[in-house]
């Protein structure tokens, strides 16, 4: 199954679509600063592993751009219909909080990755930009494929998670391409998790293309940082 598109432009609204933007406004900013509060996850090749409370951890965070917290909304309805189905099996329960964090922390561990708790039952797991995918292309180099090959032996481990794989990409090039492009890189992530043994009933792929940046384009920096590929993660709670 090929990732799902999402195309996100900006437009006028009237009448009751107009208040419906303006809570999902809302909404984003309230998820913005609520992650801003919450607890990542932060590997340091040079340093023992250790967790931290960190607000301006690898691109400041999700509470750094409103872009970052409407795909999360975006993915989590997506996963919410992973969970749905009967992919998943029986709930968590009463004790998601705890599996979840049995979780996030294996995840942490995987060089490169970055997971941030932006739920009781929900993570989002980031990547080194440059570890997945060279500048314009949807093909993994090894190292990209050995980090994947991690991430599915956790998710295996947790089978009661719902992933979505989310593609992102900066503003370079035309809008079509960027969204192929960003469409093409969350397949290969989702291709690679379920070659290394992962349900494919729990999994899906979207593209958002150049939608939802978390930093500005104008610099070589941001660029690379909208450069990306995340993978939300969502547990079964009830």
């Amino acid at each position: 199954m090929s990732a799902k598109r999402i195309a996100v432009r900006e437009g006028r609204v009237s009448g009751g679509q107009e208040r419906m933007c303006w809570l999902g406004t809302v909404t984003v900013l309230v998820l913005a600063a609520s992650v801003l509060a919450g607890c990542s996850f932060i590997r340091d090749e040079r340093q023992p592993y250790t967790t931290k409370r960190d607000k301006t951890a690898k691109g400041a965070g999700i509470g750094a751009a409103a872009g970052a917290a409407a795909a999360v909304l975006h993915g989590e309805r997506e996963a919410d219909e992973i969970l749905a189905g009967a992919a998943i099996g029986a709930a968590v329960g009463a004790g998601v909080g705890v599996y979840m964090d049995r979780q996030e922390e294996k995840l942490a561990r995987i060089p490169g990755t970055y997971v941030e708790r932006v739920g009781d039952n929900l993570l989002l797991v980031r990547f080194d930009s440059e570890i997945l995918f060279e500048v314009d292309s949807a093909l993994l180099d090894a190292s990209g494929r050995g980090t994947l090959d991690q991430v599915a032996d956790v998710l295996i481990e947790y089978p009661k998670t719902a992933a979505v794989v989310q593609g992102h990409t900066d503003s370079s090039g035309s809008e079509q391409h960027n969204q192929q492009l960003s469409e093409r890189r969350a397949d290969a992530v989702r291709a690679v998790l379920i070659g290394s043994g992962v349900d494919d009933d729990r999994l899906t792929a979207v593209g958002y293309g150049e939608g939802f940046p978390v930093a500005d384009n104008d610099s070589a920096s941001g660029r690379q940082r909208n450069r990306r590929v995340d993978i939300l993660l969502k547990a079964k709670a009830r």
